[in-house]
């Protein structure tokens, strides 16, 4: 019940003395009668505060009460003087201070009467609540025994507040929705904001975001309104967080339909890993999808610790459909000989985003097996360039991490056998895992580079090299507030142009003849020399 409901009921003579219009839109939780000077210990909030006045004994305890009623959050003020004295000026301008309605009670309308009408008016509501929420209930158990209950969810949801709504992975990747999608320029820009709010929920633009928790801003989905949720009334703001934890919930419980074959998936990934029999090797890639003739791609993730696993599948979801897509018509949904629960409703692994082997579905699930540093999973017809994939999303999902890092090793797509790609997959993790990027995925084209021998250097070794051959520089750049190592980065990178790079710093030629003059001083070598530009670069990349 609102505020501004109470003035329209039949209440003789109550009378709104201040509250402006915004205010009346607050739910009254009950009723708290008061002649406490600081009643604020025995309120929880949203309660209509019927007072006497007993507590005013000079102008200055109306300040004291009225704001003890709005810190403890109560919805009003209703008070009333049995010898029928106007409301104290002095508790007017208090109340009006601390944006608390207050109301007058006439002395023919006693406190008892007010408190039995409104205790009415409470029970009905909420009588009326467990209803909805009971027949809400019976819907959405159908709908989960049909499927997923995700656009249900939403449809009742948007029914409810509404207003449209939207389930989003940090990739920006659609999962559901109550209404039309939402635009793919709002839908990253929406994505990107969220990822740096930090706190959820929060306003977004015009829309209104509320986190499906999974543990990491990664890997969790996002439940968008349309809509300014700071402007809502507290019942809609308490269901938007209750339906993303319903949410939350049926994310769950479609993950472990998927468990089974999950499971086989994971011990496929360790025998490969581990170079177990072949034998046993084949029995479980068959399982899952994982064919003698099927092109497979491994990828290897260290990311946070203990997510490293959770990350590398939500990321592999958001490539799935056109992984999906590639999938030889053996391995399609429902068709002859694709695996154990191949057919509609046939075991553990059917149904919506089954597995592979088990029918894809419209969501591949990936075999995946963490390790106690990093997760590796198999990527069966892989997309053509699945690490520049990779390094778009992340792109954008970099701001999930805070300060943490993340690196992925992206196998080769003809490796001679699974073994050979999970093997070029870890050694083009340990090649990300050595660079200072935030966000680092290495292709196995790496892997035949001289960053292949730079990344098994020892630590100290790197430090020393780049100290030796950089240090002058950069002690001359912190002295003299210049910038002679990005020169030489520039200029190696332009392979000693001095046309090319005296464009690209935006400097005039003499000026980048008089730094590379400099440099070669400081650093007592001559860049026209092939080796002194080898070792120069080397330096460079291990910083």
């Amino acid at each position: 019940m609102r505020l501004r409901d109470l003035l329209a009921t039949p209440m003789p003579g109550l009378e709104l003395l201040t509250g402006a219009d915004a205010l009346l839109e607050r739910e009254i939780s009950w009723v708290a009668t008061t002649d406490l000077l600081d009643p604020g210990r025995y309120l929880n909030g949203g309660e209509l505060v019927l007072t006497g006045l007993v507590w005013r004994r000079e102008p200055r305890d109306s300040e004291r009460f009225a704001r003890a009623v709005a810190e403890a959050g109560a919805a009003a003020v209703a008070a009333g003087d049995a010898s029928g004295a106007p409301i104290p000026p002095d508790l007017i301008r208090a109340c009006r201070t601390h944006r608390t309605p207050l109301f007058r009670v006439p002395t023919e309308l006693a406190f008892a009467t007010l408190t039995e009408h409104l205790a009415r008016q409470l029970s009905a509501e909420r009588a009326a609540d467990i209803g909805s929420v009971l027949e809400r209930h019976g819907r959405l158990v159908s709908a989960s025994a049909a499927g997923t209950a995700l656009a249900p969810i939403l449809e009742l949801l948007a029914q409810d507040v509404g207003m449209p709504c939207w389930v989003l992975t940090p990739a920006g990747r659609p999962v559901a929705a109550s209404h039309e999608p939402m635009p793919p320029a709002e839908t990253e820009a929406t994505v990107r904001e969220t990822l740096r709010a930090g706190q959820l929920p929060a306003r977004i633009r015009r829309r209104s975001v509320f986190a499906i928790s999974s543990g990491s801003p990664l890997t969790d989905w996002y439940l968008v309104f349309d809509g300014d949720y700071e402007r809502w009334d507290p019942r809609r703001q308490a269901l938007a967080s209750k339906a993303a934890a319903v949410l939350a919930i049926e994310r769950e419980r479609l993950a472990a339909r998927r468990e089974p074959l999950r499971q086989l998936g994971a011990e496929l990934v360790r025998l490969v890993a581990e170079d177990g029999g072949a034998a046993e090797i084949a029995a479980r890639a068959d399982l899952v999808g994982v064919g003698s003739d099927t092109e497979v791609q491994a990828l290897a993730l260290a990311g946070p610790a203990g997510q490293s696993g959770a990350i590398l599948r939500a990321l592999l979801e958001d490539v799935a459909e056109e992984v999906r897509l590639r999938l030889p018509a053996a391995l399609k949904p429902g068709a002859p000989g694709s695996g154990p629960g191949s057919g509609p409703g046939s075991g553990p692994g059917s149904g919506p985003g089954s597995g592979p082997g088990s029918g894809f579905g419209s969501e591949p699930d990936f075999p995946i097996a963490e390790f106690t540093d990093h997760a590796v999973a198999l990527v069966p017809c892989p997309p053509p360039d699945m690490a520049a994939q990779l390094r778009d999303l992340l792109g954008a999902m970099a701001a999930g991490l805070g300060r943490e890092r993340l690196a992925i090793g992206v196998g080769s797509r003809r490796a001679a056998g699974l073994r050979a790609t999970v093997d070029e997959a870890r050694h083009a993790l340990r090649i990300g895992r050595a660079r200072s990027d935030q966000v680092s995925v290495i292709g196995h084209e790496e892997l035949a580079s001289h960053v292949l021998l730079l990344s098994g250097l020892p630590e100290d070794v790197r430090v020393a090299y780049c100290d030796r051959l950089l240090g002058p520089l950069r002690a001359y750049d912190a002295l003299h507030r210049s910038d002679l190592e990005a020169t030489l980065e520039a200029f190696l990178a332009c392979s000693t142009s001095w046309t090319r790079c005296a464009e690209q710093m935006h400097v005039h030629v003499n000026t980048l003849r008089y730094r590379v003059a400099r440099i070669e001083e400081l650093t007592g070598r001559s860049l026209a020399d092939l080796e002194t530009q080898v070792d120069l670069f080397l330096a460079l990349r291990l910083r």
